[in-house]
Order: C-alpha cells, then structure tokens, then sequence
C-alpha cells in the first residue's frame, strides 16, 4: 500500500459532476506529475486530498488511516501540506514570520524556530528578503513562500499546485532543481502543473485528467506519447494530422 490511497473519488457540486471514480496510489518517496486542460478536475482532486472539501463518493487513505471525512488541519497534522494555485498568504506580516508562523504550529520554539525558518529561507532562496512585507512581494517570490510555509509544516507528502506559474526561464530552472532536491530528501510529492519541462524534468510518474476522469497514469514520456493526452491537451485534429505525418507543431 502507498502512502496515499485514492479509491473511486468522486465530486459533484449540484448537479454538475466534477470527478468520477479516480482511483491512484503514491509511493513514499516519488514524485507524481498531475496534468491536463483547464477544467479537468485537478485542483478539485488535491482540495479533496487535502481535506479542503469532502468527496461525495470513494476514499482517501494516508498511511492506511481514512482522512476523506478529517477536517484539513487534522490531515496536515498528520504529514500532509500544500500550496495553492492563488497564493494564500499573510500579506501584513514579513515573508520571515509567515515562515516562522507555520513552523510554530508544529511546535518549534525558540534557536530551533529561528533555525528552521533560516533554513528554509536559504533553501529557497528568499534570504535577502526576509524583512520584506508580503503584500510588497512579486509573485514569483510569493510562490517560492507558499513552498517554504508548506515545508515548515516537515510534510511526508506535499501536494504543490501550480508553484511554477510566473517565472521566467532562470527562475523555472532553479524551482526545478529545488522539487529534485526535496525529492533526495524522501518528500512525497504530487505536483499539478501545465509546463511539461517540469513534468518531465520531476516526475516518475504522471497521472493525466481529462473531463474529470483519470485517462493515463504511467511513466513520463509513455503518457506524453498517447494520442488519449494529446488529444485532450490538443485536439482531436493535431492527432490525426501527427498520424498522418503532417502535424502542427506543439507539444503535449
């Protein structure tokens, strides 16, 4: 068994079916890339994960105990933290106690707080703006905090949506080599992102959502070659024209 266990997840919302029966499970230690087009089901899927919102049907497991009905601040108590897809944070306080608020809460006190929140200021690269208040912050920079407070909670798993959107080619580079840094440390991760560069350059394995339902789930460059994904990501004519040798150009 994995350390999270999805089984037939389902969400409506009124009459509207936003996800029907996914059903995965993530190894200690991997990184899963989650992809597919706007309006798939995505953030959905990690708000359910994450406890943010309740599934109408299926189960949610995390290291074999049920959390599908635990209010969220249970489940990031027991290893589970995330970022969110519009940053979520304290615009009145300095990038340096946003930090050291969430590693509070996990009971750090003290030369220790101060340590780790040094730590985690260094790791991401925002040391030379600690002082700095939030709402003065780029976006860039506000990505970069959202994955230093989601650390300061010492996550076993990490749900990260979208923490690459914003940034230039150089800034893109080290994020990446951040992800895989956090990957040497054991860190589960499940990564929503719509640039492939970083699917590719993280990910172990992808899981491919498509009108709220799981169309893929295998090795990188496996799910980017299936017509199934390029079709939901491109269309059903880019296919046939790359069937037929003629193609559009684009990637998947």
């Amino acid at each position: 068994m994995g350390i999270l266990e999805v089984k037939g997840l389902g969400k409506d919302f009124g009459g509207l079916r936003v996800l029907e029966n996914i059903s995965f499970s993530l190894a200690e230690g991997t990184v899963t890339g989650l992809i597919g087009p706007n309006g798939a089901g995505k953030s959905t899927l990690v708000n359910l994960i994450a406890g943010s919102d309740r599934p109408t049907r299926g189960e949610i497991y995390f290291f074999s105990r049920p959390v599908h009905n635990l209010a969220s601040w249970r489940i990031a108590r027991l290893g589970l933290a995330r970022t969110f897809q519009i940053t979520r944070i304290f615009r009145d306080l300095t990038l340096r106690e946003n930090i050291r608020l969430a590693a509070w809460t996990i009971g750090l006190r003290g030369s220790r707080l101060e340590a780790e929140v040094d730590r985690l200021l260094d790791l991401t690269e925002l040391s030379d703006k600690a002082g700095v208040l939030c709402s003065d912050l780029t976006l860039p920079d506000q990505k970069r905090l959202q994955l230093a407070r989601a650390l300061a909670l010492q996550p076993k798993l990490l749900l990260l949506d979208e923490v690459m959107a914003g940034l230039n080619p150089v800034e893109l580079d080290k994020a990446i080599a951040l992800l895989n840094r956090l990957r040497l440390q054991g860190i589960t991760m499940l990564v929503i992102e719509h640039l492939m560069k970083v699917i590719m350059n993280i990910s172990d394995r992808v899981i491919v959502l498509h009108q709220g339902q799981l169309i893929a789930d295998g090795q990188p460059t496996e799910v980017v070659n299936m017509s199934q994904v390029q079709e939901a990501y491109l269309g059903s004519r880019y296919v046939k024209h790359k069937a037929e040798g003629t193609g559009l150009g684009g990637d998947a």
